[in-house]
């Protein structure tokens, strides 16, 4: 009796062993699958970042260009603004002296 006592408790034992085993396989298996999921996505979401680094640093060379073009106008309008106003001043002094002489041609006649 007690080797039947302890067979059959050994046996509920293995059993146990067996039917627990097989749920730790179960287990492993979807926490390796659910690893391999978070690591594809981990990946993409790097490739994203690297896309968007990319398009970052692409947009601040532009905007680096954009500027210097920008400055680069603001000045030619400064010059274009300063000459236009030397030009101005020489057409009013082309004016006045224009004014001089017509009116010393009208007193010389």
């Amino acid at each position: 009796m007690d080797n039947f006592l302890l067979l059959s408790v050994l046996g509920v034992l293995v059993i146990y062993f067996y039917s627990s085993m097989n749920v730790y396989k179960s287990l492993y298996r979807k926490i390796s699958e659910e690893k391999e999921l978070v690591e594809e996505k981990n990946n993409n979401l790097e490739k994203l970042k690297e896309k968007f680094e990319r398009q970052v640093k692409f947009s601040l060379e532009t905007i680096d260009d954009s500027q210097e073009s920008l400055k680069n106008s603001r000045e030619d309008v400064q010059d274009l603004k300063l000459q236009n106003t030397e030009l101005d001043h020489r057409n009013k002094l082309l004016q006045e002296r224009i004014n001089e002489l017509y009116a010393s041609v009208g007193t010389l006649q």
